[in-house]
């Protein structure tokens, strides 16, 4: 395990004052000796003063690692993948002693369900002796993002080429959702799992979806490793409330169209989302998405009584649901009369006509996400 070096002061994770911690997190965290990055956008934001900064990171899994991305000041500084164990982490180092430096570490990857053990924990930073942090400044807003792989950033690392599933392809700060949040100087939590959708995922399996898990603080993985750090717990929404809230949801619904049928291995029931003839949704699943929207816009707001709701599509075209999307839209806010909901719609990724602008497995590509989070920050701005 490295060492940082020996003229350091090292601090409890969870004992420094002038921290701030990015996403969903258990109640009672700060009691711990460590803090568990659940989600994707998860991580933490230090100022200090000094010439040193290292953190003592611990990983598992077993096929799919965490990454992170280290910020100095604003710009990514790096981008790594964090080995099995615990190790320490240069985060900065070289700086004059008096040299300000604001340091951010974002978990890159989201919690990964396709394998159990995946999980990222911070215990301690050491900071050079005679360097000191100091208070973080007030962001203006704060940001919550729902949504499937378009949130988690799947397919912004990688050439246009690379199909595989790893962990390496995914980038949640090239995201429109880290670049709004920027543009707007937002604090900002993320949930979003790659392959779900509101009533369905990808490939047709009802259990691949956001909303029943909303209110815990990330019980999407399961499993004895995510039990144990507290994933299952319920989720304290008056810790903090959003200002804003974006879903972007319904590309995985989509997907089941288009994909076999799923069978439950333990009922043996067949479940399968089909096309009606004017090649849309059919109307019995249509009903579905519309009621799953609308049911998950109830929930949302129940628990955030005063944020505007954005209901945001466009990245990948899927017009055999959006009448369906937008039906349980509009029924919601028949039923409840709430002003506060919106919806938008983003360029697609068909502007992406350079190998540049593209994603890696047919995902939209970095053009596509810096154009929805201008638009994004410019009609938040508008509201």
């Amino acid at each position: 395990m490295s060492k940082p070096m020996k003229n350091v002061n090292i601090y409890s994770i969870n004992k420094i004052p002038e921290i701030h911690f990015l996403g969903r997190n258990i109640p009672d965290a700060e009691k711990l000796n460590y803090r568990a990055l659940f989600w994707n956008g998860s991580g933490f934001e230090v100022h200090f003063e000094g010439q040193e900064l290292w953190a003592l990171m611990e990983a598992d899994y077993t096929s799919m690692e965490p990454w992170i991305a280290v910020y100095l000041n604003g710009r990514i500084n790096s981008r790594q993948m964090i080995v099995k164990g615990k190790q320490w982490i240069c985060l900065a180092r070289g700086f004059d002693h008096n040299y300000k430096t604001d340091i951010r570490v974002i978990k890159d990857t989201q919690p990964q369900t396709d394998d159990v053990y995946h999980c990222l924990k911070i215990h301690k930073l050491a900071i050079s002796k005679g360097g000191k942090f100091t208070a973080l400044p007030e962001k203006k807003m704060k940001i919550e993002f729902i949504g499937d792989s378009i949130t988690t950033g799947e397919g912004l690392a990688g050439q246009v080429g690379d199909m595989d599933w790893v962990s390496c392809h995914m980038s949640f700060c090239k995201t429109y959702a880290y670049q709004a949040s920027d543009l707007l100087d937002a604090d900002f939590r993320v949930m979003s799992q790659g392959g779900y959708g509101v009533v369905s995922g990808y490939n047709n399996s009802p259990y691949k979806v956001i909303p029943p898990h909303y209110e815990n603080v990330c019980s999407i993985v399961g499993g004895p490793v995510y039990e144990k750090l507290g994933g299952n717990l319920s989720y304290d929404f008056s810790e903090w409330q959003p200002d804003y809230i974006v879903i972007n949801l319904g590309t995985n619904d989509r997907g089941g169209l288009d994909f076999e049928p799923f069978v439950d291995e333990v009922t043996g029931m067949e479940y399968k989302m089909n096309y009606g003839s004017d090649g849309k949704a059919c109307e019995e699943d249509a009903d579905k998405i519309a009621n799953g929207v609308k049911n998950f816009l109830m929930v949302v707001r129940s628990n955030n009584p005063k944020a505007k709701i954005i209901w945001a599509t466009g990245f990948m075209s899927i017009p055999e649901v959006m009448p369906a999307i937008n039906s349980g839209i509009d029924e919601y806010k028949t039923i409840t009369a709430d002003k506060n909901i919106y919806t938008l719609e983003f360029e697609s990724m068909d502007c992406e006509t350079e190998d540049e602008d593209k994603g890696s497995r047919a995902h939209p590509g970095p053009k596509t996400h810096k154009l929805a989070a201008k638009k994004l920050a410019d009609f938040i701005n508008s509201l």
